[in-house]
């Protein structure tokens, strides 16, 4: 996420009287990365920030406990396409064109069904799994901005979550404003057309025009070479769960292998190239932690004996035992 987004999580904790500064000695990261609303933090310290928050609390409902106390406000570009456009729908579609300048990939996808449009939420995982926690603040933050845009008239038709319900529905029921179901195919935000259709409280077209392009500029200068090193941690991933296709990291990055070959070229690579730099990356830190080979085969996602010794062959790394 960017230090926007992880500048309001420190606030939330804040408000929750969480000691942000002793979270961040205790993970090993300076304050400074979360606050500085111009940068962009690692991508897994804000997962680990969260899991030392959880540690704190013990709060099973931590991320419902901090989307309450946060406060919405149009302090980023991304929240001000959406409240200037003229519509809930015509403001998501906007904002989510240029969410990469708010996030470290595509949280938040739209798709439409005969009855609803259905506002999905994704896990960008990185080393660290993508907790519940975050997953249901993503989801309280979303609804808050968009009742802040309609001066509190947006109703959802429903939440839906992934995981299993945990306990206590009346938190979640107040937390979001709506019925909300567990277990299901997506994680995602129901929306009628009524609500879709809402005109927006703070609409402004000149102004929105205005902040498309600046966008449109941010995000292509974003866009040039961080997708390799999304594409690279997403591989990185993905290989100790022995998947190495382009398909499967296509699925990952919610996208198609076409659409990821044509992005990759564009950079000046390909899939395969950067499958072998990635890999040949694994294998020399795993050599100069002096891993074990069952280890370094796992982590650069070897199932074969013969494939490993000759990929360290060609590398001219050391032979292993």
């Amino acid at each position: 996420m960017s230090g926007a987004w992880a500048r309001g999580v420190v606030n939330a904790f804040e408000a929750l009287g969480l000691d942000v500064e002793a979270l961040c000695d205790e993970i090993g990261v300076d304050l400074a990365i979360f606050t500085d609303t111009s940068g962009r933090p690692p991508r897994d310290a804000l997962g680990r920030f969260w899991r030392a928050a959880l540690a704190e609390t013990g709060d099973r409902h931590l991320g419902l406990s901090a989307g309450e106390v946060w406060r919405a406000r149009a302090d980023h570009l991304v929240i001000l396409l959406l409240t200037s456009a003229e519509t809930v729908g015509a403001g998501l579609e906007a904002s989510l064109q240029y969410q990469e300048l708010l996030s470290h990939g595509r949280v938040l996808s739209l798709s439409e069904h005969p009855s609803y449009h259905m506002l999905q939420m994704h896990k960008i995982e990185h080393e660290l799994p993508v907790t519940v926690h975050e997953v249901e603040f993503l989801a309280v933050i979303v609804m808050k901005v968009l009742r802040f845009a309609t001066a509190g008239k947006f109703a959802p038709r429903e939440v839906h979550f992934e995981h299993p319900y945990r306990g206590n529905i009346q938190k979640y029921t107040h937390a979001l404003g709506c019925s909300v179901l567990f277990g299901q195919e997506k994680s995602a935000i129901l929306v009628d057309d009524e609500a879709w259709s809402l005109p927006l409280a703070h609409r402004n077209e000149a102004l929105h025009g205005e902040l498309r392009g600046v966008a449109s500029g941010l995000h292509a200068a974003l866009e040039s070479h961080p997708f390799i090193d999304v594409v690279r941690d997403r591989i990185k991933l993905l290989l100790p769960r022995g998947q190495s296709s382009i398909e499967a990291v296509a699925v990952a990055l919610h996208t198609t292998p076409r659409t990821l070959q044509r992005r990759l070229q564009d950079s000046d690579t390909s899939f395969r190239a950067l499958m072998d730099a990635t890999r040949k990356s694994i294998l020399v830190g795993c050599v100069e932690r002096n891993q074990a080979p069952d280890e370094i085969m796992r982590h650069a996602g070897y199932t074969n004996v013969r494939s490993f010794r000759r990929a360290m062959k060609r590398w001219n790394l050391p032979d292993q035992p």
